[in-house]
Parts: C-alpha cells; sequence; structure tokens
C-alpha cells in the first residue's frame, strides 16, 4: 500500500462511524471556526475522529483543518487538509452533508498544483468517495467501511445543472446575465453543500459558482480546503476551475484560511463565464 493509499483507505475506514453518529452530533455549539462560521457539534467531532486516526500514519506529516487556526506537525509525509463536514448546516434538514480532503506534497498554505491526491466523500442515500489522482478520477462506493464498487468519472459535455450560490441581489451583473441566459437550457441545482452540487455536476455537467459577495469580497470557499481540492477532481475529469481569471490550482497561496471566488464547469462554459467577467 502507498502512502497515499494509507490515507484514503483511513477515511473509507472512517466512513461508517460517521454516517452513523451524524444524528448524535447535529446540534449548533457555541463556538465558531477561523473564518467565523458557526459550527455545528458533528464539525468538531469529525475533525477529532480524523485527525487521531491521521496523527498515527507515516504518510501523514502535517494536519489542517478547517476547524482549526494552525497547522499541527504530526511527523514526515504529506499535509493533509479537510473539511471535516461540507455543508453542516444541512444536518438541521437532514440533506446530504460531506467530508472534503486534499494531499499536498509540500507544508500548507500550499499551491494547489502541490496536490498529489484529492477527495471527497458523499453522505448521500449511499456513501460514496469521488478521487482524483494521477489524473484520473474514481467514484468509489462504500458500504460497511469497504469499497464494494467503482466507477471512472469524466465530465459530461451535455447541457446539465447551474448552481450559483448567495443571493440573487449580491452577484455581478455579468454573472447574473449570464446564469438568466443558462436558465433556459440548464436544471437550477444548489443545495448547500458543495459536494452534493459537485457530485451533481460530475454526473451532468453544467457550471457551478460561488461568487464573491459584498459582504464577502473574497468569495465564500476556503482555497486549501474546498476550492483546490474540488478544483483537482473537476479538472482531472476533464472539466475547468477557475477564479474568474485562471485555474482555482494556480491562485496564489498567502494564508491558510484563504477565501477565493470559485467556479467550476464544463471548459467551454468557464470559458465564457471568465469573458463574461
Amino acid at each position: 500500500m502507498t502512502a497515499v493509499d494509507s490515507i484514503l483507505t483511513t477515511v473509507v475506514d472512517a466512513t461508517t462511524e460517521i454516517r452513523a453518529e451524524l444524528a448524535t452530533y447535529r446540534d449548533k455549539v457555541d463556538t465558531e471556526n477561523p473564518t467565523g462560521d458557526t459550527q455545528v457539534a458533528a464539525d468538531q467531532w469529525i475533525d477529532d475522529l480524523l485527525f487521531e486516526r491521521f496523527r498515527e500514519l507515516d504518510a501523514v506529516g502535517s494536519f489542517v483543518s478547517e476547524e482549526r487556526p494552525d497547522a499541527i506537525d504530526v511527523g514526515d509525509g504529506y499535509s493533509v487538509a479537510i473539511d471535516p463536514l461540507d455543508g453542516s448546516s444541512n444536518l438541521e434538514p437532514n440533506s446530504t452533508t460531506g467530508t472534503i480532503l486534499g494531499i499536498y506534497d509540500a507544508p500548507l498554505p500550499a499551491s494547489g498544483r502541490e496536490l498529489v491526491a484529492s477527495a471527497y466523500v458523499l453522505y448521500g442515500s449511499y456513501t460514496t468517495m469521488t478521487v482524483a489522482r494521477d489524473d484520473t478520477v474514481e467514484r468509489l462506493v462504500i458500504q460497511g467501511g469497504e469499497v464494494v464498487d467503482t466507477d471512472p468519472v469524466s465530465m459530461p459535455s451535455d447541457p446539465g445543472i447551474c448552481g450559483v450560490a448567495g443571493q440573487t441581489s449580491d452577484w455581478d451583473d455579468a454573472l447574473r446575465t449570464y446564469v438568466d441566459e443558462l436558465r433556459e437550457t440548464y436544471k437550477l441545482r444548489y443545495s448547500g453543500a458543495m459536494v452534493a452540487d459537485v457530485e451533481q455536476l460530475l454526473t451532468y455537467g453544467g457550471l457551478l459558482a460561488y461568487p464573491p459577495a459584498p459582504s464577502q469580497p473574497d468569495g465564500i470557499l476556503r482555497l486549501q480546503f474546498e476550492s483546490n481540492p474540488i478544483a483537482h477532481i473537476v479538472e482531472a475529469a476533464g472539466g475547468r476551475s477557475s477564479d474568474g481569471h485562471g485555474s482555482v490550482l494556480d491562485c496564489d497561496p498567502k494564508e491558510l484560511h484563504q477565501c477565493v471566488p470559485t467556479y467550476f464547469g464544463t471548459p467551454a462554459l468557464v470559458d465564457e463565464l471568465e469573458t463574461r467577467l
């Protein structure tokens, strides 16, 4: 088993326990993460669970989480960055959530080009983990902490879904006009959990936008924990990512909890979006 395999297998092993305990840890707690989001108990519990498991691996040298202010050195190896529970606000209405993982061959913060593998787990009708490594993407079906099926993943080119985060009134005029045009052909999708929307994107094609807003001029997604790993997956599947100007993977990493405007989709749609913006 390679070092990367050991990290991915650790996440697969943890999925059964995580899924079984989500209801137990669904309530909000009186704390915030480093970027000011109100936490739910599951954010902290999953973060602690994965930290304890990763720190035992020789493959992991540094553990970094959306829920912790700083990186934690645990040995010599890869830097592992996680969003323990993407879409944690979806727990209360019992909607889809997930976990995002980036494995970097560099100290964090780092460029997305330093990713050697990335993955997201989806706790949906059943549990899957979508993994990008070596320029390929696979979707693993997980039951009882074991992989029971795998499928290759590639970005469809046909018209599919369109989803945009935030309030319409906060969108740039050019983005609003473009989305209005896409609505004539594309189905609108936005769930509140990026992993669920990305899964729809990789299944049906289309465009997802997480733009800046007056209250969040740098966007809502964290570069190290969300934008980079998902961009790595989308691009390996044949899609495109963008910060509005170029690939998210080329964004300059300035600090650990940095946010960036982020767009994912089929290449033609993202190309056109950049032209409009």
